[in-house]
């Protein structure tokens, strides 16, 4: 699987319609679910998380939990749905999953962590990868992250995609713990001289992708969050960017169509989640606050897409 684009789990934000809209925009890039927590899946419906149909994109899901018996059920559940990869998430900061000893602060426990990891290794179709951080809270970057990657290696772990930070567990919430305490690429790009063999993937802070390209060449491939989600359009020269792909980039008034072709299929609530995830598409247009209001507050889907569509023409007269 090529790596060199994904875009990082999100929550509230990488659910299957933004990721279908992703697939729009490009091809070729990774595609991350949200966190689901393994129990979720266990308890409940699997196809209300694991539905992944309609997109075509190589998908990752990623999973919560400590509990290794639980993971392995949901590693099971998630062999019958199109993902190509199953990532363990060991970088989540917030304290509500602290309170369920998932998310980084797993990292604190190396032994729970590989027994996780075994059993969703025995149970799983699919490769098995992990999200981290350098750290949680007074971890040494230096020596502690590499004994922590040297053991998940040891139990078949080859991709590992890197938050550049420490994660502070205490005194820091989720938000803050995306800018403090600084980035640290260059411990990333070293560990990738350290462990040659295994898949490097580097996320935090990335917002130039022609820049990022460049500067982190020796890795395995680059993460991009809020920077995919705030400006989804971007994505557009993606598949040309970092895949050498030849087709022509697909235009906003294809999005806009195809878009409201699949919002059509949903029930009324999963339309306006859908509808919520195009509000940034139009950043940077003429009218783009009326596209805002339109997505937000219209009713009839054929009149939105209509005046959606005449503000993208507008807006390529006025260039032209």
């Amino acid at each position: 699987m090529n790596r060199s684009f994904c875009i990082a789990p999100m929550m509230r934000r990488t659910d299957r319609h933004f990721r279908y809209m992703c697939s729009l925009l490009t091809k070729e890039t990774i595609l991350f679910t949200e966190m689901v927590h393994a129990n979720a899946i266990n308890r409940n419906e699997p196809a209300k998380f694991l539905d992944n149909s309609k997109i075509s994109n190589s998908t990752v899901l990623q999973l919560g939990g400590s509990d290794p018996l639980e993971l392995g059920k949901a590693v099971l559940e998630a062999n019958e749905h199109n993902f190509s990869e199953i990532n363990l998430n060991l970088g989540c900061p917030s304290s509500k999953v602290q309170s369920g000893n998932f998310g980084a602060v797993l990292m604190k426990d190396v032994n729970l962590v590989k027994e996780c990891l075994s059993e969703m290794i025995c149970n799983s179709k699919k490769e098995i990868s992990v999200k981290i951080r350098l750290g949680v809270d007074n971890f040494d970057v230096e020596n502690d992250l590499t004994f922590f990657m040297k053991e998940l290696i040891n139990v078949g772990i080859k991709t590992f995609y890197v938050h550049a930070r420490i994660a502070i567990l205490q005194g820091l919430d989720p938000k803050e713990n995306r800018t403090i305490p600084p980035l640290n690429y260059q411990r990333v790009l070293r560990l990738k001289k350290e462990f040659h063999d295994s898949n490097i993937i580097i996320n935090g802070g990335i917002h130039n992708f022609e820049k990022a390209r460049e500067e982190f060449k020796s890795l395995d491939g680059i993460m991009i969050g809020r920077a995919a989600y705030d400006s989804p359009y971007k994505l557009v020269n993606i598949d040309q960017m970092y895949f050498k792909s030849n087709k022509h980039a697909v235009s906003l008034i294809k999005v806009i169509e195809r878009m409201f072709s699949y919002i059509n299929d949903l029930n009324v609530n999963e339309q306006s989640k859908a509808k919520f995830h195009m509000l940034n598409l139009f950043k940077g247009l003429i009218d783009a606050k009326k596209s805002r209001i339109l997505l937000l507050n219209g009713s009839n889907n054929e009149e939105i897409k209509n005046e959606l569509l005449s503000i993208i023409h507008f807006n390529e007269n006025q260039v032209a």
